[in-house]
């Protein structure tokens, strides 16, 4: 089955951040509202969703830096399976579309640290839930994650990193080029 998605949308951000790609220090806050309505392409399907990040970075200490981000994804209406929000890299260790439903939600936690050369870890603890609407959130659904990782810095700031992260009966490597988030 085929399944195509056109949008109309709004999206409004905030950020202090000092790099994109691998912030030391600053905000980040995105809201996005997104439209699909039918006739513009979604023929069997009448949707909206609403995007939303906040991220901060702080550094701690000398090569230590403090992430966090709170993540959620709400969707409204008849969403095709395919656009259903799902924790994809948000909690490390847990398999991709194992657990999406209308409404999800996230955070992280995670401590960055600089190690020698071009070396680095992080740890981080996270938890994420999925939900089919408010009236339906359950804090015992609430998913566990938590995991570490190395890093290897590939050019000034970009760097290739090798997590391990763990969950609720079921672990996983994830290979990536630029921290999670």
């Amino acid at each position: 089955m085929d399944i195509t998605s056109v949008s109309l949308g709004l999206a409004v951000s905030f950020d202090t951040r000092d790099d994109i790609q691998n912030p030391y220090s600053g905000t980040f806050a995105s809201v996005n509202q997104r439209f699909y309505p039918r006739g513009l392409g979604n023929d069997n399907y009448g949707f909206s969703s609403t995007e939303i990040y906040a991220d901060q970075y702080c550094k701690t200490w000398k090569g230590a830096v403090l992430a966090m981000q709170l993540h959620g994804m709400f969707t409204y209406g008849n969403t095709p399976w395919t656009m259903l929000p799902s924790f994809s890299n948000a909690l490390r260790g847990y398999y991709e579309g194992r657990y999406n439903d209308k409404c999800e939600i996230d955070a992280t936690v995670e401590l960055r640290q600089h190690i020698y050369g071009r070396s680095g870890a992080v740890v981080w603890v996270a938890a994420g839930n999925v939900f089919p609407n408010f009236d339906h959130f359950k804090w015992s659904h609430t998913l566990p994650n938590y995991g570490i990782g190395y890093r290897w810095e590939f050019k000034n700031r970009i760097n290739v990193r090798l997590d391990y992260g763990f969950g609720k009966g079921e672990s996983g490597f994830v290979f990536n080029i630029n921290e999670a988030f």
